[in-house]
C-alpha cells in the first residue's frame, strides 16, 4: 500500500521511552489512555490527506469532531493499516528507540527505504542523550555569558549520592531531576540540607537506573514560558516564537494562544525584549552545529521569569525539549492573531480531553 503523504504520530510515552532506552517498554495506564483519547491531535497541525496513527479510528474520528478548531482533512489509521504501507515522510512526537521498532516491526517504508535506514540506533541514542538534563548546563553557559546580571541558572549532575548530599549542604533549597522524566514525574524537591529516607531511596534508584542525577538551586519561580524552535538537516533553526503556559507541581495545565506580539507583552512585563531576542539568537547559535546534519524536527526549550532582590530575571533554560511541545501545539492551534486570547488545557473527564476558552486579557496577564 502506497501513501505518498507523511504518517503523524502522537506518542506522548516518548520521554518515559527515553528513560528506559529500550525498545519494549510498559505505560502506565494513564499515558496509555492520554494517547488513545488524544491521539488525533497532529490533525491541528498536518497537511490535507496526511495520516496520523491512532489507537481506535472510530474513537478518533468523534474525538476531532468535538475539539470544534480548524484542523487538516486527514486520514486515520491503525497498526494493521499501516503493514507494508509507504510513506513521504513520518513526523512523531519525537523519536526514541521504541517507537522506531514499531514501525520497523510494521515493515513500512519511507520514500522506498525501510524505516531503520531513515533513523539507525546510533542517532536515536545521539538524541536520547542530548535529551538528558546534564547537557542544561553548557546551554546555561553560554546564553549567561556577559549577562550574569540578568539571568540566572545553574545545574550540576551527580552520578553518586554523596555528591548529591554535598550540594543539598551547600544550597540548602534543591531541585533533583532525573535524567529523562515526564510532565514532573521525575522532580523531587529538597527544602534544606536534610533529604528524608523516601527522597534518598528514590534518589539512589535513579542513579542505578539512569546513570545520575540533574540537581539545580532552588529559584523563585515567578512564570514558565518557553521558546519554540525548528532544526532543519543542514543545521539551520527557524524561531517559532513564545510558548506561555501554567504548569502545577511540575505538570503541565495549559496554554495560552495569542499572537506573538500579544505574548511578547506578557513576558515583556518581567523582561526586555532585547533580552528574548539575543537567548532566542544564542540558542540558535549554541544548537545549529549540535543538530546538523541529523535532527529535523521541532524542540523546545523550557525557560522562567525569576524573582530576585534585583527585579526580574530570566533562567533561559530549565529543560531541552527535543521533541514538539504543547506549545508548538498551541502554535498550530492559533486561528488568526487578532481573535481573542484563548486557554488550551487538558481535562480529565472520563476522558482525557483537548479544550479551547477564551480569556479575558487581564486573566492572560496574571497566569
Amino acid at each position: 500500500m502506497h501513501f505518498l503523504v507523511k504518517l503523524h504520530i502522537f506518542n506522548p510515552e516518548h520521554d518515559i521511552a527515553l528513560a528506559y532506552g529500550e525498545e519494549n517498554i510498559t505505560l502506565p495506564h494513564t499515558i496509555q489512555e492520554f494517547k488513545m483519547n488524544l491521539g488525533y491531535i497532529p490533525a491541528l497541525w498536518a497537511n490535507d490527506g496526511d495520516c496520523i496513527l491512532v489507537d481506535d479510528v472510530p474513537y478518533a474520528i468523534k474525538a476531532l469532531a468535538k475539539v470544534h478548531r480548524p484542523h487538516a482533512d486527514v486520514v486515520f489509521v491503525n497498526k494493521d493499516d499501516i503493514k507494508g504501507a509507504e510513506f513521504a515522510g513520518i513526523e512523531p512526537w519525537g523519536w526514541d528507540h521504541s517507537l522506531c521498532a514499531m514501525l520497523t516491526k510494521s515493515g513500512i517504508k519511507i520514500n522506498g527505504r525501510n524505516s531503520n535506514q531513515i533513523i539507525d540506533n546510533s542517532l536515536l541514542d545521539k538524541l536520547r542523550d542530548l535529551s538528558n538534563r546534564k547537557h542544561t548546563s553548557g546551554m546555561l553557559e553560554y546564553i549567561c555569558k556577559g549577562i550574569e546580571n540578568i539571568t540566572c541558572g545553574k545545574s550540576f549532575y551527580v552520578t553518586n549520592f554523596d555528591n548529591l548530599l554535598k550540594l543539598a549542604n551547600q544550597y540548602k533549597h534543591i531541585v533533583i531531576k532525573a535524567p529523562w522524566s515526564s510532565s514532573g514525574r521525575g522532580i523531587r524537591y529538597v527544602t534544606d540540607s536534610n533529604i528524608s529516607q523516601s527522597l534518598s531511596g528514590w534518589a539512589k534508584n535513579i542513579i542505578k537506573r539512569q546513570g545520575g542525577l540533574s540537581v539545580e538551586p532552588y529559584y523563585n519561580r515567578i512564570k514558565d514560558f518557553a521558546m519554540e524552535f525548528y532544526s532543519h538537516e543542514d543545521g539551520h533553526i527557524d524561531y517559532c516564537g513564545l510558548s506561555v503556559f501554567s504548569t502545577d507541581c511540575g505538570t503541565y495545565t495549559g496554554n495560552i494562544i495569542a499572537s506573538e506580539s500579544y505574548k511578547e507583552e506578557i513576558i515583556s512585563k518581567y523582561l526586555s525584549k532585547e533580552l528574548l531576542a539575543l537567548v532566542s539568537q544564542r540558542i540558535q547559535n549554541y544548537l545549529s552545529p549540535i543538530l546538523k546534519d541529523w535532527y529535523r524536527g521541532p524542540f523546545g526549550i523550557d525557560m522562567m521569569v525569576v524573582g530576585s532582590s534585583n527585579g526580574f530575571i530570566l533562567h533561559p533554560c530549565v529543560e531541552i525539549n527535543l521533541r514538539r511541545t504543547m506549545g508548538h501545539v498551541a502554535n498550530s492551534a492559533r486561528v488568526d492573531d487578532n481573535a481573542p486570547a484563548e486557554l488550551m488545557h487538558i481535562i480529565h473527564d472520563v476522558n482525557y480531553l483537548l479544550r479551547f476558552e477564551s480569556i479575558e486579557k487581564t486573566f492572560v496577564k496574571v497566569i
